[in-house]
């Protein structure tokens, strides 16, 4: 049985479709798209995102994009062997068995902290500044 990479892979070119043209469709990276193909899923944003890229390379090429997504489930699970309650996509629920949205930081990611604090560091001194300036504190 073919892995969901492989599937994927045999489905365009069965379609005769360049992973290319998926790519510029689609609008999704061609780095991204090989990584799919190759079931290299670290590669990829995660979440809701690795979904939507399946769905919409799914679309693109003719398949069934349900189909397709839950056949990448299935094989992020056996290749990460956890699920997506245990990558913290979902974690419990409140009352009513509505989900809790719990997004957990990938190392790779937590550098984007530092540029997100200094952006609003950077914020904040040009909003007082500029308000000093129309107040007429420097001048």
């Amino acid at each position: 049985m073919p892995s969901f990479g492989e599937e994927l892979r045999r489905e365009r070119e069965l379609r005769q479709i360049s992973l290319r043209e998926v790519a510029e469709a689609t609008k999704i990276s061609l780095r991204h798209l090989e990584a799919l193909e190759r079931n290299e899923f670290r590669q990829l944003p995660g979440g809701v995102f690795n979904r939507g890229f399946v769905r919409a390379y799914a679309e693109f090429i003719g398949v069934s994009a349900d189909d397709m997504v839950n056949a990448y489930l299935m094989q992020e699970q056996q290749t990460n062997g956890s699920s997506a309650a245990e990558d913290g996509l979902l974690r419990g629920s409140r009352g009513g068995g509505v989900p809790v949205v719990e997004f957990t930081e990938s190392p790779e990611h937590g550098d984007r902290r530092i540029y997100f604090w200094g952006g609003v560091v950077i914020a904040v001194l040009l909003g007082l500044g500029l308000t000093a300036w129309l107040m007429g504190w420097f001048g």
